[in-house]
């Protein structure tokens, strides 16, 4: 019931239009169905977010209205076929075509072969820790146990990426020809193109890159970025954050065509602190229904209001961390209804626990923000603890007529906590 897992299309029942309550132009699935409608070359375009703003819910709503177009939509979910923390175009361009494959040979009888990759991935047979035989296995076969080989062995990985790089191009060539080959037969099938939905490389881990003098996120789409659009149809990829606050953002703009960002919910207007209604209303929603689904009502859950609005503040308007608050607050409370008090209790573990976990220099950049909750720093050294920051959500972005930023409401109070303690010195 409060799994925080994204909703399908068919989970109407479950759906919140979090349109308004999210502020600005924030209707993303219409811009970027519009985009992908109206461009008649090959269209590579970005949505960013924090993880579990909705994205992944989002993305399978424009897969729906595409397909409505005419349009074979590939949903494909990075996470299956990499590692997060350690992830490169080599691996994920094999992730991209296996997830393809399959799909088209589950959902429009069209089964691939492996002969375009044959050659090109036939030097790296001896690096992997599984046989392959490419001419007795399907295309999403054959490149699956690659793919399996590369994301549960770390050498592997390492030695299969310094003998794919110098065949990067080929290998891009040798998936664009497959593209071609299933956008034909595709046709042929009554649909009008194909499109690539590449799903959760937000989630990847944002460190410093082990051969880059960057970090990872910046390595992926600013250093890849002529590979990443190099594929021969539309794909969206969900970007980190991060680096759509980055000094690198220009540059991600003019490869992709922009950054749109889905922001949070607007619980609270910035610097007051004061309820905003439509976030809050929506947030009431997304429990009333969750809760109706199963034939309950929200005070069958919470004692009163006031310990419902409490659990929804302590999210800060994320929605997935709100479906988590629940959950945690039904595993520790037992007892229903949930009063205030488990609520204060939860909310008293979260600090704890933020207050480990952030360093001098953390806190000094969330006081910046707390202060300066309509701009970002402008040091180097702050602006990258600040990315890091909006990376892990102790900093949240959000939009209120225009961009502002503010701390995940249990660090903030900790930092209210650090300034009473100095203040009492």
């Amino acid at each position: 019931m409060f799994r925080p897992k994204a909703l399908t299309p068919d989970q109407t029942d479950l759906y919140v239009d979090l349109n308004v309550a999210r502020g600005g132009d924030a209707n993303v699935v219409d811009r970027l169905h519009f985009d992908l409608t109206v461009a008649e070359a090959a269209s590579h375009r970005v949505l960013a977010g924090h993880k579990g703003s909705g994205k992944t819910t989002e993305l399978l709503r424009l897969k729906q209205k595409l397909e409505k177009d005419g349009q074979f939509v590939v949903h494909c979910e990075a996470d299956h076929d990499i590692d997060r923390n350690d992830v490169d175009f080599p691996e994920l361009l094999l992730a991209i075509v296996r997830q393809m494959a399959e799909q088209l040979r589950e959902h429009a009888d069209i089964t691939l072969q492996p002969g375009y990759f044959r050659d090109r991935l036939s030097r790296i047979k001896n690096l992997l820790t599984s046989e392959i035989e490419f001419d007795k296995m399907s295309l999403d076969v054959a490149i699956g146990k690659i793919c399996t080989s590369l994301k549960n062995s770390p050498d592997t990985r390492t030695a299969v990426r310094q003998a794919l790089e110098p065949d990067t191009g080929n290998l891009l060539q040798a998936a664009n020809d497959v593209i071609d080959e299933a956008e034909e037969r595709l046709r042929v099938k009554g649909y009008k193109r194909l499109t690539m939905l590449v799903d959760d490389l937000d989630k990847m881990v944002v460190r410093p890159h082990d051969r880059a003098d960057c970090p990872t996120d910046i390595h992926l789409f600013v250093h890849r970025a002529a590979q990443l659009t190099g594929f021969g149809c539309h794909v969206v990829y969900t970007l980190p954050l991060s680096i759509a606050y980055s000094h690198h953002a220009n540059t991600v703009e003019r490869h992709f065509g922009g950054v749109p960002v889905l922001p949070m919910l607007k619980i609270t207007r910035p610097q007051t602190g004061e309820p905003h209604g439509p976030g809050m209303d929506a947030c009431r929603e997304i429990i009333e229904k969750r809760l109706r689904s199963v034939g309950s009502k929200w005070d069958r859950l919470f004692a009163d209001a006031k310990a419902r609005d409490a659990a929804i503040a302590l999210a800060g308007g994320q929605p997935r961390e709100l479906m988590g608050i629940v959950r945690e607050a039904l595993t520790h409370g037992r007892a229903l209804p949930l009063g205030i008090s488990k609520i204060q209790d939860l909310r008293k573990r979260r600090q704890r626990d933020f207050s480990i976990r952030l360093s001098e220099r953390d806190w000094e950049v969330v006081d910046w923000v707390t202060q300066n909750p309509f701009d970002r720093p402008r040091n180097e050294d702050q602006d990258e603890v600040f990315r890091d920051l909006l990376h892990t959500q102790m900093i949240l972005q959000y939009v209120n007529d225009r961009i502002w930023y503010a701390p995940d409401p249990a660090v903030a109070d900790v930092l209210r906590q650090r300034r009473e303690r100095l203040d009492g010195s």
